[in-house]
């Protein structure tokens, strides 16, 4: 009987291994455009857990937190984790807690003043100043040529439209952030802090 070569053995293992070099998790504040935005990224030396959740604030932060915790119970543990949130009308200083407790408890912040759906419009255009949100859904429309849907699937649809975009939007999310930031967010409309994540992630596509 032939002898195994047990070094050849454990090349050939080690060669056919593929290590993911990075792990995410992403709890979003909306059920379904911004998990199904981020769930659509094509990772190739990463892994996404993108996920909704119907809460906001402080109250999403704390679902986060507990998400991660039962995770890691469970020999489960992620590179980086985010939570993704918007002002909306909720009170400043709710706002401004949720990001820094995220922080405290080693998460970052991809924030929206208004609204997430800013981030999308910054592909087309250097929108400044307040903008209700109240306006994104028809602005969208004519700029992407459809009738702008938050119903399931369509945040992937929209990181397809974009993508061609992104760095446009990249680049105007960061001249909105250097001209208004003044540490604090609530007060900071409009602005988005989402071009952070979306950098991270590009560099695992």
């Amino acid at each position: 009987m032939r002898k195994r070569d047990h070094r050849t053995s454990d090349l050939r293992r080690r060669q056919g291994t593929r290590n993911v070099k990075q792990s995410f998790l992403i709890v979003c504040e909306g059920l379904r455009t911004e998990p199904d935005y981020f769930n659509a990224f094509r990772m190739t030396a990463a892994t996404v857990k993108a996920v909704g959740q119907a809460m906001n604030t402080t109250g999403l932060v704390n679902k986060a937190i507990g998400l991660r915790d039962a995770e890691q119970q469970k020999k489960r543990t992620y590179d980086q984790c985010w939570v993704v949130f918007d002002k909306d009308d909720f009170p400043a200083k709710d706002f401004n807690q949720a990001i820094a407790l995220a922080h405290k408890n080693g998460f970052c912040v991809a924030y929206s003043n208004q609204a997430f759906e800013y981030w999308f419009l910054l592909h087309f255009n250097l929108y400044k100043g307040p903008l209700h949100r109240n306006r994104y859904a028809d602005m969208l429309s004519q700029l992407i040529g459809a009738r702008y849907s938050k119903t399931e699937g369509f945040g992937a649809v929209m990181y397809n439209r974009l993508l061609h975009l992104q760095h446009q939007g990249i680049k105007n999310a960061e001249a909105v952030l250097a001209e208004i930031s003044h540490g604090n967010p609530a007060s900071e409309e409009s602005s988005t802090t989402v071009h952070l994540l979306i950098k991270e992630l590009n560099k695992y596509l």
